[in-house]
């Protein structure tokens, strides 16, 4: 019996040692979603947008092979319906792999104008969630309106990309805006 009790304990010890290292090796669980963000009144896959080049789809993603002005940019422009007036932000599973490929221009209803409407968009590891913010009077480091909200009437709307680098853009969803 006082070998067993000793045996016993060594072997409760090692499995919680055992425990504890393979759940610090483990994968990093994924971030929580963001439970302060409403539920999308509209989610828009790549392939709903109309796309004229050199912006391109290409298996379900948006993207152009290089940077261009606003007026040499491909458009994409998605069409969806408020039901319900008010406040809006946008967010998209972007791909902006580095500096050079993390933009695009982007408006509601109109054409964007360069460059208060330029989203310039964080740095991602493939494909992240990112909010659409508009440069305004900032810079690239600094947006002006992060996050970007729209005003939008009961109705139909267009959602206008404009390419600007090549970074690449898979879906948009349509929120209410926080309050």
């Amino acid at each position: 019996m006082k070998i067993i009790f000793p045996l016993l304990l060594a072997c409760g010890l090692s499995l919680s040692t055992f425990a504890q290292e393979t759940k610090t090796n483990a994968a990093p669980e994924p971030a929580a979603a963001n439970t302060n963000q409403p539920p999308p009144i509209a989610t828009l896959p790549a392939s709903a947008a109309t796309v004229t080049a050199p912006l391109a789809l290409t298996n379900g993603v948006l993207s152009q092979p290089e940077m261009t002005a606003i007026e040499d940019g491909g458009n994409a422009v998605f069409t969806f319906t408020v039901t319900n007036e008010g406040d809006y932000v946008i967010t998209a599973q972007v791909n902006a792999p580095d500096d050079s490929s993390n933009s695009f221009f982007m408006n509601m209803d109109a054409q964007p104008e360069d460059p208060t409407m330029i989203w310039d968009i964080d740095v991602t590891t493939g494909f992240e969630a990112r909010t659409v913010s508009w440069r305004g009077s900032g810079d690239a480091d600094s947006d002006e309106f992060l996050p970007k909200t729209f005003h939008l009437t009961v109705g139909d709307h267009k959602l206008i990309l404009v390419g600007r680098e090549p970074a690449e853009l898979k879906s948009l969803a349509i929120h209410p805006a926080a309050k």
